[in-house]
């Protein structure tokens, strides 16, 4: 995570936000540590997309467009109407591949990503997003 986290600083231009299906995209992901996604599901209406970092083409041709995480996306507690009142974060681990399965440090040239569920943030929405 520190790894990624240092490319989306050093090189803004070869990452960018984007959106993605929750249900097809990060709920699989999820679904990887059972009892935390169980906990947001059962915490929490979601959203039905969430936004999520985009991997540029300038960085790497073949995963030029993928998707990586983190994912935020818009929440509220279950049960209670209204509009959306917090952004709850998926925090990833993102794993990067060569065409022989070595994990590389980056995404230079990898062929392969491949996400572990990470962390749960919660924030209330800002100001600006009411």
């Amino acid at each position: 995570m520190i790894g990624i986290s240092m490319y989306y600083t050093a090189i803004p231009a070869c990452f960018a936000g984007g959106t993605v299906d929750f249900e097809e995209y990060v709920h699989p992901i999820m679904m990887k540590r059972p009892f935390f996604a169980k906990f947001v599901l059962d915490t929490f209406d979601l959203d039905k997309s969430a936004s999520a970092v985009t991997i540029g083409r300038e960085i790497n041709q073949k995963l030029a467009g993928y998707r990586i995480g983190p994912y935020t996306v818009l929440a509220k507690k279950k049960g209670v109407p209204g509009p959306y009142t917090m952004e709850v974060t998926i925090d990833t681990n993102v794993h990067f591949y060569d065409k022989k399965g070595h994990e590389l440090d980056g995404p230079e040239n990898a062929k392969t990503v491949k996400e572990e569920f990470y962390a749960i943030e919660v924030n209330p929405l800002p100001f600006d997003k009411k």
